[in-house]
């Protein structure tokens, strides 16, 4: 004869459970008890302890880690380029410290920087007043074709006058704020020329 097995009572039900939810709650106030939330310090965790396993991925910084022990990711793309800034103070103008002037085979001045004065003139010797003083400066002489078509062109020699080792000592203006330049043939011969002069500096 087969026996049948009863089904518990309603009020077994709601007591078993009631059961259940006691013990849960005095497991939970148990742990909180014995060790209530942020009270392990570093000093209770033994090294190494803590593994891979037991972290929840994707809850540590990048501050949680050495200095290098991050690799670093790829450079990002260029930022825009910054606004440009202040101009600077301008500059000296480039022919302050130039004097020039284009001289005919006369000696007539066809064109200047301003404050040429002929002084004197003889067969290819010109002395010049270039209106300030010479000494120290580069000077430069080249022939121009300027009113001459002569193509008998020799050497051509400038230089401060003073009669000091830089220069000429002059028939006249002989000082360093007059300039004194030869043209010469081919020969060597001294003769009239068309020629620009330039100081420096």
């Amino acid at each position: 004869m087969q026996r049948k097995l009863r089904l518990p009572s309603p009020a077994i039900v709601i007591a078993c459970i009631a059961l259940g939810a006691a013990l849960t709650g005095t497991s939970y106030a148990a742990v909180n008890a014995l060790a209530p939330r942020n009270s392990v310090a570093n000093s209770s965790i033994r090294s190494n302890a803590v593994t891979s396993i037991k972290v929840k991925d994707r809850s540590l910084l990048a501050k949680d880690f050495a200095i290098g022990q991050i690799p670093a990711g790829p450079a990002g793309p260029a930022g825009p380029a910054g606004p440009a800034g202040p101009a600077g103070p301008a500059g000296p103008s480039g022919t302050a410290n130039l004097k020039w002037a284009l001289i005919k085979a006369d000696g007539t001045i066809l064109a200047s920087s301003g404050g040429w004065s002929l002084t004197a003139h003889s067969t290819g010797t010109y002395i010049f007043a270039p209106g300030s003083t010479v000494t120290d400066k580069l000077v430069v002489a080249s022939y121009s074709p300027a009113q001459d078509t002569s193509l008998d062109r020799g050497g051509i020699i400038a230089g401060p006058c003073g009669g000091s080792p830089q220069g000429f000592t002059c028939a006249s203006g002989n000082d360093t704020s007059h300039i004194q330049i030869v043209t010469l043939t081919a020969a060597g011969v001294a003769a009239d020329r068309s020629f620009y002069v330039s100081i420096f500096g």
